[in-house]
């Protein structure tokens, strides 16, 4: 109710109200921001029509089926990735879709490191490139959700959202990447995960690597999707933050979008701060183990040269000797919780300061009185972390369509 409009010739205002368990958030949204918004996530009329209400007859005969199958094979958790590629969520992408114990439903993308044209399009190229065609992508949302511009980080990521030391992108555009078809990402979002929910009993795995705006349109079109889903977030700070003094990136390019997912009383929300993926260093002794001289193929000089570029940024922005992997951190989460030491705590989203809009207000020490909201990560097992990437880079490499397609190799510097 104190978010304040930010198109200043709007005279309309549109109220979008939703009921998330006890808590009812009221947003104030500019007409001619949201309208566009609102549109673009509409359904189309062959998703309307399959609506969970209309899986549920099948329901009871489809879970005595997966149960049986349960017993015979390893049970996987399923996921759905929201990111906007982005050198590190490249990582993220392969850590989801070649680790055994995830079964990758789709990818969706949003503006974020870069514009959403650009962050579908890496997306897609390195899907393709990592032996990951066959996974669902969708285009997300291409500005914030009350907020009239998005904030970009070319700063880090280059121009294309994936820039080489050599200038333009790591990845050449390719005839299949560049032929996809792009669903629209809420609605297929929740058609995705409320079938796998009506199919299974269980809850989705929903990550989100770059900004919230997707999740926050898919809980406010959608809200009976919070008993669906376990989300988790790469994101936030509990003190100093990296594009703003208190302000992490993800969480600040959209505070209003993650206000809503917040306060949504959804049953399990995890935040994956800076503090954590800080210390996710890339350093060279996991640069050799990612890329070994004896064994270096053109997909894993792709990851090194991925990295050099992510390290050369960092350097000269934030003076890091050795580039931080946040995106894949949060996936890391999912795959293996155990790496982490949590804390569950009351969390709120500034979301009209002048100087610290999108910072993420961390009660460690239990001072407030509102209710605890979130479980965040204080600290990871980073030598385990590497290696769950190191495990998956691997297993990507054995069946990457860059190693043997040389139309997908970029121009790459031998080792």
């Amino acid at each position: 109710q104190n978010l304040r409009p930010f198109t200043p010739s709007s005279t309309h205002e549109m109220l979008l109200s939703t009921a998330f368990r006890a808590t009812t958030i009221r947003i104030a949204v500019p007409l001619s921001v949201n309208t566009v918004l609102v549109e673009n996530c509409r359904p189309a009329a062959d998703i309307t029509t399959r609506r969970v209400t209309h899986l549920r007859s099948a329901t009871y005969r489809s879970r005595k089926r997966t149960s049986v199958m349960m017993e015979s094979s390893q049970k996987r958790t399923a996921m759905w990735l929201d990111c906007d590629p982005g050198h590190d969520d490249c990582i993220a992408l392969i850590l989801a879709g070649h680790n055994p114990s995830i079964d990758l439903l789709g990818v969706s993308t949003v503006v974020g490191n870069q514009s959403v044209e650009k962050t579908a399009q890496n997306a897609a190229d390195l899907l393709h490139a990592a032996g990951l065609g066959h996974i669902e992508l969708c285009k997300g949302q291409a500005r914030p959700l009350l907020r009239p511009q998005a904030m970009l980080c070319p700063e880090i990521h280059g121009d294309s959202g994936l820039d080489s030391l050599a200038g333009g992108s790591l990845l050449p555009g390719n005839a299949v990447a560049a032929n996809r078809q792009y669903a629209r990402a809420v609605p297929r979002m929740f058609e995705v995960i409320s079938r796998h929910y009506a199919d299974r009993g269980e809850r989705v795995a929903l990550v989100a690597t770059g900004a919230l705006t997707n999740v926050a349109l898919l809980l406010i079109l959608y809200p009976e999707v919070g008993a669906m889903v376990d989300i988790t977030l790469m994101g936030g700070a509990m003190g100093m933050g990296n594009t703003g003094p208190v302000q992490e990136f993800n969480i600040q390019t959209d505070p209003e979008a993650a206000k809503v997912v917040f306060e949504a009383g959804v049953p399990s929300l995890t935040m994956v701060p800076l503090e954590v993926t800080h210390t996710a260093l890339a350093t060279p002794d996991v640069l050799a183990r990612l890329v070994p001289s004896s064994g270096a193929t053109p997909f894993r000089i792709f990851i090194r040269d991925l990295l050099q570029f992510f390290a050369s940024t960092y350097k000269s922005v934030f003076g890091f000797d050795s580039p931080p992997l946040h995106d894949p951190c949060a996936v890391a989460f999912v795959v293996q919780p155990s790496l982490f030491q949590t804390k569950l705590m009351r969390v709120d989203v500034e979301t009209v300061s002048e100087i610290s809009s999108g910072q993420t207000v961390c009660d460690f020490w239990e001072k407030s009185s509102r209710p605890k909201n979130v479980v965040v990560a204080q600290s990871m097992d980073v030598p385990g972390f590497w290696d769950l990437v190191c495990a998956a880079v691997t297993a990507a490499n054995q069946v990457a369509a860059m190693n043997t397609d040389t139309t997908l190799q970029p121009e790459l510097e031998q080792l």
